[in-house]
């Protein structure tokens, strides 16, 4: 988006922060009325019959979803409230998506009612929020990552979901917290707006290493690279093997794929304080340098026309790098190549002690509507985000667990997929790319400056500039912060 049009939807959105702001907290318990005097009258004859005994009622189970009497939340009541829920899936995991929230409707004892809606792509929903600040149009719940939590976080539009995680009723015990991944949740944590929860992770991705598994032993190697330097030796033997400029890694350009090799070396893209960009350390120098040396080389390539994955199907690359809930897509290309090769995932090559693994996913949000409704949404939040529903998400999805716990009533699924499962072991190593306003924005500007590297730019002078910029843009987009 450029600049001159991003800062006149941020002017746009500024203009409803006072309707927004109305919506800030949840109401206030209603105030109890006194009760009005109770007249008694004196009967005007002596009964005839004996008083019948009085008859004391059994007690009764108090009600879950009854409002709280003490907390922020006080006094809310979410029974019988929709929950309008605008997300980003498709095909069979919205089939999946739409039984498992039927699921929930007919057995919530709180009648509360979620109307899942797709919305098309990211962007799509990014574009359809925005809309909704001005016209009041919003959900009661919606996805996205955590860019988008900042820019929504310009007009205060999200509940600061600390004030429910921590909720002496409707929050988690210290158990429940616990089973979550720290790094998970600590990543919907914004500390450019004041260390706010916008977000919570019902679901995670992480960046890995596809290889050919026949491939590579049939090179002599048994086991895939750990080091960068072991990668770029299998890489040049595949590149070999083939003798036409295919046969090695297939450069990823994507802004994903640089946090994971920075991560991999040993450093971060972000300031300590989480507040900054920094693509110009050690680590982002070192790695690049590596991937220039093998492209130099032709142990690495660049391909442009579609997924990577048939190219590894096909012995075209020997390794390629993504997103784990591509593992289904590669598993039909291998299945369909008819070569009889398999293929597996590993951690990014390091040079750390132990992997530092790349995970990240979309969020879901609770915009400010009403309290009853933000109440409401956080209760399924928290039915999605169970053990068990996640047990059953990921059979949907092929996504990973947040909560550890998981793993217990996945049954046979880890054997049937042991590819999900090699990733699934790097889920202890995660850490995440950057929450700020301006990634969505700075993660083209990356791509940018990786494709300049491979054509010759000096690195060290290039991701200074991008390091600059990025941070210039995260500057301006943050004096608009109310």
């Amino acid at each position: 988006m450029k600049l001159r049009k991003l800062f006149a939807l941020l002017a746009l959105l500024a203009m409803v922060l006072p309707l927004l702001a109305a919506c800030a907290k949840p109401t206030e318990a209603p105030a109890t009325q006194a009760p009005t005097e109770e007249v008694t009258q004196a009967p005007t004859e002596e009964p005839t019959e004996a008083p019948t005994e009085e008859v004391t009622p059994e007690p009764t189970e108090e009600d879950p979803c009854a409002p709280a009497t003490d907390g922020p939340w006080a006094g809310v009541d979410p029974r019988g409230q929709t929950v309008v829920w605008w997300h980003n899936h498709s095909r069979n995991r919205e089939e999946g998506l739409k039984a498992m929230v039927e699921e929930f409707n007919s057995t919530n004892p709180c009648g509360i009612t979620v109307d899942p809606q797709n919305q098309g792509h990211y962007s799509d929903i990014r574009d359809k929020m925005n809309a909704g600040f001005s016209t009041g149009d919003l959900p009661g719940l919606v996805v996205g990552y955590q860019n988008d939590e900042a820019f929504y976080a310009l007009v205060d539009g999200l509940v600061d979901l600390n004030t429910l995680i921590d909720d002496p009723k409707w929050g988690f015990t210290e158990e429940e917290r616990a089973d979550f991944y720290e790094k998970f949740l600590e990543q919907s944590v914004h500390p450019a707006f004041g260390g706010k929860r916008l977000g919570f992770p019902p679901n995670r991705s992480i960046e890995v290493l596809y290889y050919n598994k026949t491939w590579l032993n049939e090179l002599g190697y048994e086991n895939p690279p750990v080091t960068p330097e072991e990668f770029e030796e299998m890489a040049c033997a595949g590149a070999a093997a083939n003798g036409d400029g295919t046969g090695g890694y297939i450069l990823r350009d994507d802004a994903s794929a640089v946090a994971a090799w920075t991560f991999a070396f040993g450093g971060n893209v972000l300031t300590e304080d989480g507040t900054h960009y920094v693509y110009n350390g050690d680590a982002t120098v070192q790695a690049l340098t590596l991937l220039k040396k093998m492209y130099d080389e032709g142990c690495a390539y660049f391909f442009t026309e579609g997924y990577p994955n048939p190219e590894l199907a096909n012995r075209r690359a020997i390794f390629t790098q993504g997103s784990s809930s591509g593992i289904p897509y590669y598993k039909k290309d291998f299945e369909e190549s008819g070569t009889g090769d398999e293929f597996d995932i590993t951690a990014i090559p390091h040079t750390t002690a132990e992997p530092v693994e790349n995970i990240y996913g979309g969020d879901v949000m609770i915009p400010k509507t009403s309290p009853e409704v933000e109440l409401a949404a956080w209760l399924f939040i928290k039915w999605f985000t169970s053990p068990e529903q996640q047990a059953q998400w990921i059979r949907i999805s092929n996504y990973f667990p947040t909560r550890k716990s998981t793993i217990n009533f996945l049954g046979d699924y880890v054997e049937e997929n042991p590819q999900w499962g090699h990733a699934y072991e790097l889920l202890q190593y995660g850490t995440f790319e950057p929450q700020l306003i301006s990634y969505a924005q700075v993660r083209d500007m990356v791509s940018a400056a990786y494709n300049e590297i491979m054509q010759g730019a000096d690195i060290k002078a290039t991701l200074d500039k991008l390091t600059e910029d990025a941070n210039a843009l995260q500057d301006e987009l943050m004096s608009e912060v109310p």
